[in-house]
């Protein structure tokens, strides 16, 4: 491990609290990347968008070990440890903080998301509006906005046109 090279470290936050760890160690003068996103299977009757971290409890924290001690970050108010494999930090190439970098709105600063893309003959379920609930195979997309699904309704096969939005892989 280079210690006078700056690298990128993965922090695992305590739950929920990724910004009051990023904003205890942006005071202790470490530069972090917190990458935020609007959850795109948020129900359509919640009014406001839901912002949430890209990556739930972690951020990301840049520093050059030599030069900048991590030992207070572990007791830094928000953090639970410095994310290891085995005694060595996690280290993170500075190419996936770019791609994610690159993802971001530029005017909002958010990550674009899509939804899971989901494929002919996938099991599929709608997770809001009227047809909440019903699982069905995902047979064709209709435009840009519409699916076909195949589902058991009244306890006939039925094709079912639904928003393409409202659909996620069922397990």
């Amino acid at each position: 491990m280079n210690e006078t090279e700056p690298s990128w470290f993965a922090v695992y936050t305590k739950p929920r609290q990724e910004h009051i760890a990023l904003e205890n160690l942006q005071r202790q003068a470490f530069r972090c990347f917190l990458p935020m996103a609007v959850n795109p299977y948020q129900r359509r009757s919640e009014r406001k968008l839901r912002v949430e971290p890209l990556f739930p409890r972690y951020l990301f924290l840049h520093a050059t070990p030599d030069q900048q001690s991590l030992g207070p970050v572990r007791s830094t108010r928000g953090v639970a440890t410095l994310v290891r494999f085995g005694q060595e930090l996690a280290r993170l190439p500075e190419t996936v903080i770019r791609a994610i970098d690159r993802r971001r709105d530029p005017a909002s600063g958010l990550v674009r998301l899509d939804p899971v893309p989901v494929q002919p003959g996938d099991k599929v379920r709608v997770f809001d509006g009227p047809l909440a609930g019903l699982e069905g195979i995902f047979k064709e997309r209709k435009g840009e906005k519409r699916a076909l699904l195949l589902a058991k309704l009244l306890g006939t096969e039925s094709l079912v046109e639904v928003d393409a939005l409202l659909l996620k892989k069922a397990m």
